[in-house]
């Protein structure tokens, strides 16, 4: 695997492409958390995240018929029964599961802007686990001062823009009582499983070479373990399926093709950036973008007073500081010519 040195040295140019992307996942995250939050209104949870996860394998797998997709899923199987690739790392999707059932199960209770401050602290949390421990494609880093602090400063401003005042009675989001502990709890806790996930789903398309083939290999293993986990509620309750209502808009299918673009779109990304700062430029768009969703909600009012634009700047701040320090970091590895791993 390269060093922190010479991979700097190598690509550069794809930094850029690659804040560009974990923007983007940000975006999709909110969004896809809106859409399969709608969906398990209706079904409920469990049916909703597996319809999410199953209709993203179903496109996934057509797309394998391109040649150079089956190659590259084929170097995928065969690193992991070679050894090069370990069993436990194509597992990544267990995580992603793990997310879209969060969001069916925790969005429609505490809404997205809520869900989304949980999902960043303990984003951010496991991205500072990953990089030190060196579960991504990168080798592991030490924990710099500015990466905790541009973390820390991350998750300030998300928290400042999740409870401000909201609706015209001015109650507060976390005040909706203990109710909303347990969801947000597993929400955090999802949120470093997912940071895992970033990291595992980059090591894999360093082998394959492709980030839709990886994100198939998300989408089967998501996939079978929320088919298992339906199979056990099947047999152990007694509670039958909800049936879809017919006025549910179109989009509120669109949570497997969203969720297709995240993983692709993340598995290029932690390519080339520490998993934390990947976690940070993908939380101010996923605070930015929940933020819009929940102020065009009907029951959302006032959302965008003063708290939550100081908490957007806040959380702006802490992933442009990240970000800045990587790139400080890239440079410095680069002069170096290789002498040393940088953090």
């Amino acid at each position: 695997m390269p060093t922190e040195a010479s991979a700097s040295a190598r690509a550069p140019e794809r930094v850029a492409p690659a804040l560009v992307a974990a923007a983007t996942c940000g975006a999709a995250l909110a969004l896809q958390s809106r859409v399969n939050g709608t969906l398990a209104e209706q079904l409920g949870g469990l049916p909703a995240a597996t319809i999410s996860f199953g209709s993203g394998l179903v496109l996934l797998t057509l797309m394998l018929a391109v040649p150079t997709l089956r190659r590259s899923a084929a170097r995928v199987w065969a690193a992991v029964r070679s050894g090069r690739l370990r069993w436990w790392q194509v597992l990544g999707g267990m995580a992603g599961a793990l997310l879209v059932a969060g969001q069916t199960y925790a969005v429609p209770l505490v809404g997205v802007t809520a869900f989304l401050v949980a999902l960043v602290g303990g984003q951010s949390a496991g991205a500072l686990l990953v990089d030190r421990l060196g579960l991504g494609p990168r080798p592991a880093q030490r924990l710099r001062r500015g990466r905790v602090l541009a973390a820390g400063l991350a998750v300030l401003g998300v928290a400042v823009a999740a409870t401000a005042p909201r609706g015209p009675d001015g109650a507060d989001a976390a005040a909706a009582g203990p109710a909303v502990v347990l969801p947000l709890l597993l929400v955090a806790l999802v949120g470093v499983l997912t940071s895992v996930q970033q990291g595992f789903n980059g090591v894999v398309t360093v082998v394959g070479g492709a980030p839709l083939v990886t994100a198939w290999v998300n989408f089967l293993t998501g996939t079978l373990m929320l088919l298992a986990l339906g199979g056990v509620m099947a047999a152990t309750q007694d509670a039958p399926l909800r049936a879809a209502g017919s006025g549910l808009p179109w989009w509120v299918w669109t949570g497997g093709v969203i969720g297709i673009g995240y993983i692709a779109a993340a598995a290029f990304a932690v390519q080339h950036l520490p998993v934390l700062v990947f976690a940070l430029v993908a939380v101010t768009t996923q605070l930015a973008t929940g933020i819009l969703i929940d102020a065009l909600h009907p029951a959302a009012d006032d959302v965008l007073g003063p708290r939550v634009v100081t908490g957007v700047l806040l959380a702006v701040l802490g992933a442009v500081w990240a970000a800045l320090s990587r790139r400080r970091v890239a440079s410095a590895a680069a002069t170096r010519k290789g002498r040393s791993p940088v953090g």
